[in-house]
């Protein structure tokens, strides 16, 4: 039997990330293909993400690929898209070839998704490596699917499921992504802090803390990780195959355990590896001894949501950490050398313009390379925030992530994810502040150390982006001559 894997083509995300030169491997697609293989099935992924793959080049691939199952990963901003290439694949290859979906979106609106696109006949739902093993089995043998820990199907006209399927417990059981069916030389993550290209790794799964937004409430609350000497056997197979020696960490919490994230960093040092890396974590998961390991072994950067400078909101998004706790975590880094990144959040929950500006004034004083500010919250099914922004109005109770998905204008980046912003400022000026707040952190108690970075990436994006980057330094002279409340 031969499955193949499609991460698919969306326009608008194709044409951000080769800007920002941010494409990432589907590590989730990876991961399953590796334990298919390992089943004894001959699987394929195409990502037609990073390839720029329309629809007539997926028509031609499929055609000449003929697989026997076709598995599609979807996500909540993108879900528009994967609809349309099921409904592809199902116009190319027919009625007898099982579409299957998976992937974060579809894991908590499967009977959405069925209900309203017939061209998936199967959700994998959850961590979907074994149940995706399973159906193909079951399709092999002629059992009934509808009996799967984690699947959803239909079965005369109704939408089925079987038991809720358990997280996977050893990670180490499992085998390394499949990077080998992915186009490698394609993906051109930098690292920030030296603009080398480097790839991604997941050295966990599951994340304990409840914050508002996240989908991870619902997807895998369990936190399972990696042993460290897994982590730098996988590392140095990508060294030795690859050529990488830059890495991204994109666990939700890197360093949750503390004591694990200790024994790497003396296990890197102790088989003399030598590789740069980024981490994602918490604030309240960060010490000054932690991170003066983390720089000796190679970590160059480090990025963490601040998300506010106003302890109210950090309440209402259930963040579970302080205004305090943001700035130590900053002053560790610079005091230890590292780079700096933080994204945070305006517009939020009930903020006021003072609120605001009470926040940005206050997030001014942290000297951090880059803070990325994201106006309002994007609501996904599944979240603590659903159920509450359908209480505020925001969503109509019988909402549907699915319905309408024909509709050509119905696309990321078009408006389609719902969003909550606060009532008590106008979006126009929440965007304008966006800017003025960008603009001014630049700016903000600069170091040599930022500025290098900006040098670095400013180069590196105009020699391969000349027009897109003149663009956005326009943006940024605008919103710089324009003048806020927030200099002085």
């Amino acid at each position: 039997m031969k499955v193949l894997l499609i991460n698919p083509f969306v326009e608008k995300m194709h044409l951000e990330l080769s800007y920002a030169e941010n494409f990432r491997p589907p590590l989730g697609l990876a991961y399953s293909a590796a334990v298919l293989q390992q089943g004894g099935y001959e699987v394929e992924i195409h990502d037609g993400l990073v390839l720029g793959t329309r629809d007539s080049k997926l028509r031609k691939l499929l055609l000449k690929s003929r697989p026997n199952v076709v598995g599609i990963s979807v996500y909540s901003p993108t879900r528009y898209e994967a609809f349309r290439t099921a409904q592809l694949v199902r116009e190319t290859l027919g009625p007898d070839v099982p579409i299957v979906t998976g992937g974060p979106h579809v894991s908590v609106a499967a009977e959405d998704t069925l209900n309203h696109v017939p061209a998936v006949d199967y959700v994998v739902s959850g961590e979907g490596e074994y149940t995706l093993l399973e159906l193909l089995q079951c399709l092999e043998s002629g059992g009934r699917p509808g009996d799967i820990p984690g699947l959803f199907s239909r079965e005369d006209g109704q939408v089925v499921s079987g038991p809720p399927r358990g997280n996977i417990k050893e990670l180490d059981e499992l085998p390394r992504p499949a990077r080998e069916l992915l186009p490698m030389n394609r993906y051109g993550t930098r690292m920030p802090s030296t603009m080398r290209q480097c790839t991604t790794l997941l050295t966990s799964r599951g994340c304990p803390a409840r914050c508002t937004f996240c989908t991870r409430d619902w997807f895998s609350r369990e936190t399972r990780m990696h042993s460290p000497e897994y982590i730098l056997d996988e590392i140095q197979e990508i060294i030795d195959r690859w050529g990488i020696r830059s890495f991204i960490f994109q666990d939700d919490t890197f360093t949750l355990n503390k004591k694990r994230i200790f024994a790497l960093c003396d296990l890197i040092q102790a088989r003399g590896m030598k590789f740069e890396w980024l981490a994602t974590t918490r604030v309240d998961c960060l010490n000054l001894e932690l991170m003066r390991a983390m720089k000796a072994a190679g970590c160059r950067v480090v990025t963490f949501g601040a998300e506010s400078m106003n302890p109210a909101t950090l309440k209402w998004l259930a963040k579970g950490f302080t205004v305090e706790q943001v700035r130590r975590a900053v002053d560790w880094g610079n005091e230890v050398g590292l780079t700096i990144r933080c994204s945070y959040l305006m517009g939020i929950g009930d903020e006021t313009e003072e609120d605001l500006m009470n926040s940005i004034k206050l997030a001014r004083e942290l000297r951090v390379s880059k803070l990325k500010a994201n106006v309002g919250l994007s609501v996904y099914p599944g979240t603590p925030l659903y159920p509450m922004a359908i209480e505020a109005g925001v969503l109509s109770e019988d909402y549907s992530f699915a319905e309408g998905w024909q509709d050509p204008e119905k696309r990321y980046g078009n408006g389609e994810t719902p969003r909550w912003y606060t009532p008590h400022v106008p979006l126009e000026r929440l965007l304008e502040l966006r800017k003025e707040t960008e603009v001014n952190f630049l700016f903000t108690r600069p170091s040599l150390e930022v500025f290098k970075h900006r040098a670095r990436k400013f180069i590196h994006r105009f020699r391969r982006h000349p027009g897109e980057t003149m663009r956005h330094i326009a943006q940024f002279g605008r919103a710089a001559l324009a003048g806020s409340r927030l200099r002085g």
